[in-house]
This record gives C-alpha cells, structure tokens and sequence, in this order.
C-alpha cells in the first residue's frame, strides 16, 4: 500500500490544476472553494506595502489594488525573475498547491509530478529547486511534457480508443492545437509518438467570439480534410473555446464512427497517472514515447561480441535529447571503418553511415582501442566523436579523433 498523496500538478500559462491517485488507482481532480472549481488562476501579486505574497484567486482578487504587482502566465514569467526571486515565487505557489492537496487527500504529498505546455531546462531547474526547498527528494518528483501527460492518460484508456489516431483539440483564449497520438507496435517496444500542430492562423478565440457560426464551418473543413487521410478513433476537446458555442457541424463530422470526449482535466489526470506510473506502479514498460524533447529514432553501432556480429544501443527513442549521451568502448581488430545505423520506427525507415578510421595508427591485431561518444546537439541532430585510446602501456593515444554531426 502507498503511503502518502501521489499528485499530479498542470502548471499552464492561464490555469493551473492539481489531481491525485484515490485509493482505487485513479486521478482525481481536486477542486477549491465550491466543489466544481478545479482552475486556479496561474497568477501571483506582491503586496508592497505589507510584504506579502497572494496566490491564485486570492492574487485575482487584488486586482483593483494599486499596491499589488501582479504576475500572470506564471510558466513564462517566472524564467525572467532573477534566479532567487524566481525559486522563491515557485516555491511558493507549490506550497499553496501542496497544501490544497493535503486537506483534501488527508495525507502527506508523497510524490509530485508537474506538467508544463514546452519542458525548458530552465523552467526545469526552477521547479526541481521550488520542490527541493519545501522537502521533496530529486527521486520524488518529475517535469513532463504537455503531450507526455496526454501520452499517460490515453495509455490508461480503454484500447478500442487509441487504436487508431487520436486528436486532442485544446482551444484556449491564447491558442488553438491539435495534438494527435499514433501508437506503432513493432517487434520491440510499441511508440507512442505525438506531434502538435498549431491551429492558431486557421482559428483564433477572438474570431470565434465574433463569428461562431463561421468558426464552426472553418473547423469543420479543418476535420474534413484529416480524417479522408487518416483513420481517428477518438477525439478529446479542451479549453474556452469548446465550451462558448455547439460547434454542430463540427460535431456532426467528428461523431462519426468516433469517441468524442469534452473536458479541461485530460492533461492533470495524465500527469496523475504518469506519477503513478513512473514512482509506484510501473504498467507501461513496454511503451516508448517519441514527442517534442524526446528522441525520435534509434541509433546503433555494429560491433563483434565473442567473434559474432552485434549492435550497442548509443541513443534509444523516447530520451529527452538534452540528456541523450552515451560512451562507449571497443577494441578493434583493425581501426578501418565504423559502422552505425538510424533505425526511424516511426516511419519505418533505416539508414547506415560509417566514420573512416584508416588515419588511426597501424598496430598488430586488436591492440587499438577506441572511444565513441554520442550526444544530441538539438532535437534534430546528433554527433558521434570517436578517439584514439591506445592500449595500455603498449600503445600510447596518439589523441587523433574522427567525428560526424548527423541531421535528421
């Protein structure tokens, strides 16, 4: 049995929201003030006069208060504080979080997961260093992804709605995107891969205020197009922008031979359950996830193990690219060539290159080692540098290193 609260934590740009495994193993949303009040305003103010912080409504409420600086879109601004300020903002708007969390749960948080629209290393350190300060250990807490949440809840969804393409529409005042979820299963581990596409230019919320009626067409044509392509089995629909109008020819396109859900908690219980998943109860092993940050492709080198023909694994798909680096070590028969290849499960393509290692000096028979390092240089590229180690005392490095930068 778990002890304590695992929580989950959407921390976005308008509203932020908390949800937490019950005792059944499922996420629950938890509300504040009256019982179906599940958006806490992502703000703070600062009282100059008495020093003091406000978070959430209670910082809303201020609004008309001219000794109150006010902070919004707190996942933007608080990257542009000064280092201290900023830890000193998250740590205490998590506090106020945690806080909600423990009266309702009646138990300590545990564990804690937070899920931000774009995973940057800076919003990253800032909330690792928020949570650090109010008691929790680096193993008890993660930084995911927007599309990596939605990636957990759907995997906890009955199979029959994931098993073509899904679609999750999210329409808030700032933006219109499409995330769609394509599940691929091979011979190894099955890919979940998401990509996002930004409907903003097609539709925007002022546009609907002004013309529902025009705005529903345009969507409409928009689902039209997509789906004489593509086979989708559900649709998810999130944000102001679904809850102001009927969209009824929308509507009428997406219903059929589809599941079509509406609601603004998808993306916190998929940060839930990714808390579960990832801190207690692991179910999703096989599963590798491929989504902006992660790696999209598998990088391998050929070598001999026990005189038979292998690969090692450099870069897998589903590392977050900043943190994708490998080394490895081999002895070679003869420094002449090496061999890698660029497996793309996604699109089920391969590709080989090589790195000429004739300039390496000649020695006798397996007595050159070499060192091969692997790292991302940005999402879409990677680079292999392979040294000159010698052997032993022997053979002295002669510090000649051959490298290849590799574009996707």
């Amino acid at each position: 049995m778990i002890k304590g609260t695992i929580l989950g934590i959407d921390f976005s740009k308008e509203y932020t929201q908390i949800a937490y495994i019950d005792e059944n193993g499922n996420p629950e949303s938890i509300s504040f003030g009256t019982e179906d009040n599940y958006l806490i305003p992502s703000v703070m103010c600062y009282h100059e006069n008495l020093k003091e912080w406000y978070v959430g409504e209670e910082a809303v409420n201020k609004e008309e208060n001219p000794q109150c600086k006010f902070f919004i879109d707190l996942p933007e601004v608080i990257q542009q504080q000064e280092e201290e300020k900023s830890y000193f903002m998250m740590q205490s708007y998590f506090s106020y979080l945690i806080h909600l969390a423990k009266k309702r749960s009646g138990q300590s948080v545990k564990n804690v997961l937070v899920t931000v629209e774009e995973v940057t290393p800076k919003l990253v350190e800032i909330i690792s260093e928020a949570l650090f300060l109010l008691g929790f250990e680096e193993e008890d807490f993660r930084v995911l992804s927007h599309s990596e949440s939605f990636v957990y809840y759907m995997l906890n969804q009955n199979k029959d709605i994931w098993i073509n393409q899904v679609y999750f529409f999210n329409f808030s005042k700032e933006k219109f995107e499409n995330r769609r979820l394509k599940v691929i299963h091979g011979r190894g581990p099955s890919v979940a891969y998401v990509d996002v596409d930004d409907l903003s230019e097609m539709l925007t919320y002022d546009q609907l205020k002004e013309n529902p009626k025009q705005a529903d067409q345009i969507f409409a044509k928009y689902l039209e197009e997509k789906f004489a392509h593509q086979v989708v089995s559900g649709i998810y629909l999130s944000g102001d922008g679904f809850y102001e109008e009927d969209w009824a020819k929308s509507l009428s396109v997406m219903c059929g031979n589809r599941r079509v859900f509406k609601g603004n908690n998808l993306i916190v219980k998929g940060a839930a359950f990714a808390a579960k998943e990832l801190f207690h109860i692991p179910n999703l092993e096989n599963y590798l996830i491929s989504c902006k940050g992660r790696t999209r492709v598998k990088v391998t080198m050929a070598v001999k193990y026990k005189e038979r023909d292998n690969t090692i694994t450099l870069s897998n798909v589903g590392d977050y690219w900043s943190q994708a680096k490998s080394r490895a070590e081999c002895i070679m028969e003869q420094p002449t060539k090496a061999f890698f290849e660029v497996n793309d499960l996604l699109n089920q393509k391969k590709d080989q290159f090589e790195l000429d290692l004739t300039g390496f000096p000649e020695r006798p028979p397996k007595t050159t080692r070499i060192e091969v390092n692997f790292r991302y240089l940005d999402e879409k590229r990677f680079e292999i540098v392979i040294k000159d180690l010698g052997f032993g005392e022997l053979f002295k490095s002669s510090g000649m290193e051959v490298s290849k930068i590799y574009e996707l």
